[in-house]
């Protein structure tokens, strides 16, 4: 059965697909966080950290919120034909819901916007305590105007949490975690059931991106969307060895049995680099396992910005 947190999380996203600012700000409690990335602008995307008016975009960074609640009245001036935000999946317990989104709107400057999302929304039980929104920020600085969209800064070191798996799939979780800050695409393999998959959204491109579509064995681009999991193991060993140091540390871990979802953070300096380019991500890997308890899925949610611009350079 689904707990409070699940409960609370899906009504927050059913009034924000209805553009219902009003019914959010009844959820929310007064001390409440909305976090969003913030693109090339590392620095100014460290959760817990509000850069003010030195966001890159008027609603990413950590914010109040009460505060972005109140911002999201002026959605209709934005999209003056509305905004969905239409929950496909989702899964948690009795403090934190885990809710896969897809919007689409038509932008008042005539672009459509199609991000995916997911939202990790911890409750206090009654009250929206932190809203963590994981998208796509390539797609979004190609449909938003913001300010600074290609300034470069870097954060501090990640400090990992610790965490303690409670059932199977959470240590299929943290396994899949440790396996990829080792840089070891056969460990991960090794997690996986016949036929897995592994998806990531796409930027610019929107159709490569969509969660639905079949897996795509012979796309040309295996770090966008979905493809046979197969297919991205290779990419992971090459794509540590392209920085100096590599680290991986988990944030938070959150699983009904069934499916989990675990946020981690990164920290890799670029060899070679000329100008301290360090790849700092921050993902949310929503995982799913079979009925044998095999690691059947995987979504990849992180800032495609960043990520975008770090592999052009590495």
């Amino acid at each position: 059965m689904p707990g409070v947190g699940l409960d609370i999380a899906r009504t927050f996203i059913d009034a924000l697909d209805r553009n219902d600012a009003e019914a959010l700000a009844t959820m929310c409690a007064a001390e409440g966080t909305w976090w969003v990335d913030t693109g090339l602008d590392r620095a100014s995307g460290v959760h817990g950290h509000d850069p003010g008016d030195q966001r890159p975009w008027p609603l990413h960074g950590t914010m109040s919120l009460v505060e972005k609640v109140g911002m999201l009245r002026h959605l209709p001036t934005r999209f003056p034909q509305g905004i969905r935000q239409r929950a496909w999946n989702s899964f948690g317990d009795d403090r934190v819901g885990v809710v896969e989104v897809e919007g689409d709107g038509l932008y008042v400057s005539g672009r459509r916007y199609q991000n995916r999302y997911a939202f990790v929304i911890t409750t206090d039980g009654q009250r929206v305590v932190d809203v963590r929104e994981y998208l796509d920020t390539a797609h979004a600085a190609d449909v938003f105007d913001g300010r600074h969209l290609d300034r470069r800064s870097v954060g501090p070191v990640p400090v990992a949490a610790h965490i303690e798996a409670g059932n199977h799939t959470e240590r299929v979780a943290l396994a899949f975690g440790a396996a990829l800050s080792a840089g070891d695409g056969a460990a991960i393999g090794a997690l996986a059931a016949e036929g897995a998959t592994w998806w990531a959204d796409s930027g610019r491109r929107r159709e490569p991106g969509a969660h639905d579509a079949p897996a795509d064995p012979a796309s040309d681009r295996p770090v966008i969307g979905k493809v046979p999991l197969a297919m991205r193991l290779p990419l992971i060993d090459g794509f540590a060895r392209s920085f100096a140091s590599w680290v991986v540390e988990p944030v938070a871990l959150v699983s009904d049995g069934l499916q989990a979802a675990l946020q981690l953070t990164s920290h890799a300096p670029l060899r070679d680099s000329t100008d301290g380019a360090v790849y700092q991500n921050r993902y949310c890997f929503v995982l799913g396992l079979d009925s044998a308890g095999r690691l059947a899925s995987v979504r990849e949610y992180c800032d495609t910005l960043h990520g975008f611009d770090i592999l052009r350079r590495s």
